[in-house]
């Protein structure tokens, strides 16, 4: 990544002085699409059909259901790092590592994360982040920091908004939103919620084993991750029996050894 910039000054065209509230979804889907391109352009992503069908099948399985599961054209695209972390932008634009694939062990942990990151986009959060960027006219860079493929050094570089960086971090309370409004996204759809649960627990797991490694960028920027596990416990124990629910299926095991068959992911640019 040249510099580690995504230069993006049109998408400033649309804020000025703004809010979250007073950018409209017609804004808010171009500038998803202008800053998608960018993301399409220079992050290394894995092209392959049958990966990329599966996760946008079980995407738009969990998104189609949500408050604007009609107001947006979801995409959800993999990125070809080894690395634990996803993200979303405006629009609808949901971007998953391959190391989130790789290492769940089942189709709902998947789903997990990305019921998370589309509640991120149902709450417009990124939109209210572009906006305080725009007006503060200050911030933290977002993409080499939430995908950790560009190595960041002290200070991250990201998408840039007429010269101002977009804040790389949601807060905690985006992400117990996130964490809460995905539970549902993803109880809603069918498939067993408890995935998110197991999925954080494995990734703590490996952090405290390791010190970081490949988890370090999702513990970076999804900051309390051992409260929103007992945040999630609290959500399983309200939610009651949770019977009758997809936990698995063998599509997703497929496109997992498929995954687990590619080469190795990039080095991340430095």
């Amino acid at each position: 990544m040249k510099k580690n910039l995504l230069l993006l000054s049109s998408t400033a065209l649309l804020f000025g002085c703004a809010s979250a509230g007073s950018v409209s979804t017609q804004d808010e889907v171009q500038i998803g699409a202008q800053e998608a391109q960018q993301v399409n352009a220079q992050l290394p992503m894995v092209n392959d059909a049958q990966i990329n069908n599966y996760v946008n099948t079980l995407g738009n399985r969990i998104a189609r259901l949500t408050s604007r599961g009609s107001e947006l054209n979801w995409q959800f695209q993999v990125v070809n790092s080894s690395d634990v972390n996803a993200f979303a932008i405006p629009g609808g634009y949901i971007y998953v590592n391959r190391g989130v694939i790789e290492r769940a062990s089942n189709m709902s942990e998947l789903a997990g994360v990305l019921g998370h990151e589309i509640q991120h986009v149902v709450k417009r959060h990124t939109v209210k982040q572009m906006a305080q960027a725009q007006n503060a006219n200050t911030g933290v860079g977002i993409l080499c920091g939430i995908t950790s493929v560009c190595n960041s050094g002290v200070a991250q570089a990201g998408i840039q908004v007429a010269g101002t960086a977009v804040f790389a971090k949601f807060g905690r309370g985006d992400e117990i939103q996130a964490d809460e409004g995905g539970f549902d996204n993803v109880l809603r759809a069918g498939i067993d919620p408890r995935g998110m649960y197991t999925f954080f627990q494995k990734l703590l797991a490996e952090q405290q084993s390791s010190g970081g490694g490949g988890t370090a960028g999702w513990f970076s920027d999804h900051p309390g991750t051992q409260d929103r596990l007992a945040d999630i416990q609290k959500k399983i124990t309200q939610a009651g029996k949770l019977t009758g629910l997809q936990r698995d299926e063998s599509a997703f095991q497929t496109i997992k050894a498929r995954v687990n068959r590619m080469g190795p992911a990039p080095r991340p640019q430095r």
